[in-house]
C-alpha cells in the first residue's frame, strides 16, 4: 500500500517532464522517417547512377573510403560506424537511434530524473517529510524503481510509435530519378519506378538496447544521488561521467592506439543497429582487444542491464546507511 503510494506520488511528480521527453523524441523519430525517405529515394541512387556512369568498375566503396575521411569519420563514428549502407532505408532508420538528438534526450532524462529522486528531494527538504512517514528508505527506492522502470518503456515506446506513424505519413519509398534528366551527361534511367522495401518492425527489438542504456545511466546516476544532497552536483558529476564515456568511445572508434578504452563505456554497449539489422545481441572483445580477432562475446543488453542493477544496489547500500543532513 505504501509503496502504491509512492509510486503514484513519484510519477505525478515526473508526468510533464516525461511528457516533453516523449513527444519530442516521437516528432524526432516521425521527421527522421521524411529524412530517410529523402536521402534513399533522391539522394543516394542519383548519386550511385552518376558515380557508376561517370566512373565504370570503380567499387562505390572507394568513393565512401574519401567521403568518410578525416572529419567525415567523425559522423560516420557517431551514426554507428562502416556497417551502415546509408543507401539502404532499413539502414538509415537505424541511424535514428545514434543520432545525438536522440542520445541527449535520453542521457538528459536519465541524469536529470534519478539526480532529483534523492539528492533533489533533499535539496529541496522534503526528504525529510516523507521519512516522517513510517516508510523504510528501502521502499522509497524501489518505488523509484519501479517509476523509473515505467518511464523508461514509455520512452521507448514513444520512439517506436513515431517511427511507425512517420512510415504511414511517408507512404512507399519509390526512388525518383526525376533530377537526373536536368543534367548535360547521358546517364541509363531505370524505366519502372523501383520501390524500396521498408518496414519500422525490427526497431522494436532494437529498443530494448536504448532502454537498458537509459537504465545504466539513471542506474550510475541513482548512486551519485543517494551519497550526494544537491541535485545540481548530482547532475554535473553525471554528465561528466557520461560525456567521458561517450568521448573515449568515439575517441577509441577513430584512434586505433585508444580503442581498447571503449568496452570500459557504456556505449560500447550501446549497439542497436546491429540488433535492428542483423539480430546481433553480442559485442565481440576481440574487436577492440585481439586486433578485429573472436575473444569473448559479451551480451550488449545484459552489461547495460547489470550496471543499473548495480547502481541501484549501490544507491540501496549508501541511502539506508547514511545519515541524512537536516534541510537548511
Amino acid at each position: 500500500m505504501v509503496t502504491r503510494i509512492l509510486v503514484r506520488k513519484f510519477a505525478r511528480d515526473i508526468r510533464p517532464a516525461l511528457a516533453v521527453v516523449s513527444l519530442l523524441l516521437f516528432l524526432f523519430s516521425a521527421m527522421w522517417v521524411k529524412i530517410a525517405q529523402r536521402v534513399t529515394t533522391e539522394i543516394s541512387p542519383v548519386f550511385n547512377t552518376i558515380f557508376k556512369s561517370a566512373l565504370p568498375g570503380v567499387n562505390p566503396k572507394v568513393i565512401e573510403k574519401i567521403l568518410f575521411k578525416g572529419p567525415g569519420r567523425v559522423s560516420q563514428a557517431v551514426l554507428g560506424g562502416a556497417d551502415i549502407q546509408f543507401e539502404r532505408p532499413q539502414d538509415f532508420l537505424a541511424v535514428a537511434m545514434l543520432h545525438p538528438v536522440v542520445l541527449i534526450l535520453i542521457c538528459i532524462w536519465a541524469v536529470g530524473r534519478s539526480a532529483g529522486a534523492i539528492a533533489g528531494e533533499l535539496d529541496r527538504g522534503t526528504m525529510e517529510l516523507l521519512l516522517s512517514q513510517p516508510v523504510p528508505r528501502s521502499r522509497l527506492l524501489l518505488a523509484h524503481l519501479i517509476v523509473d522502470l515505467a518511464a523508461i518503456a514509455c520512452i521507448a515506446l514513444a520512439v517506436f510509435a513515431g517511427t511507425q506513424t512517420g512510415l504511414a505519413l511517408v507512404g512507399p519509398f519509390v526512388v525518383d530519378y526525376s533530377i537526373l534528366k536536368e543534367l548535360p551527361i547521358r546517364v541509363t534511367i531505370p524505366e519502372q519506378p523501383e520501390i524500396l522495401a521498408v518496414t519500422g518492425l525490427p526497431q522494436f527489438p532494437a529498443l530494448a538496447n536504448l532502454a537498458a542504456l537509459m537504465f545504466a545511466i539513471s542506474g550510475v546516476t541513482m548512486a551519485f544521488s543517494a551519497a550526494g544532497r544537491s541535485r545540481w552536483r548530482v547532475v554535473g558529476l553525471s554528465i561528466l561521467v557520461v560525456m567521458v564515456m561517450f568521448s573515449m568511445n568515439v575517441i577509441g572508434q577513430l584512434w586505433d592506439s585508444a580503442a581498447f578504452l571503449r568496452p570500459f563505456t557504456l556505449f560500447y554497449y550501446y549497439q542497436p543497429q546491429r540488433i535492428m539489422l542483423k539480430d546481433q545481441w553480442t559485442a565481440d572483445l576481440g574487436d577492440v582487444w585481439n586486433h578485429e580477432q573472436p575473444l569473448l562475446q559479451i551480451p550488449v543488453v545484459g552489461v547495460l542491464l547489470a550496471v543499473g542493477v548495480m547502481g541501484y544496489l549501490v544507491a540501496w547500500r549508501i541511502f539506508t546507511r547514511r545519515d541524512l543532513p537536516a534541510p537548511l
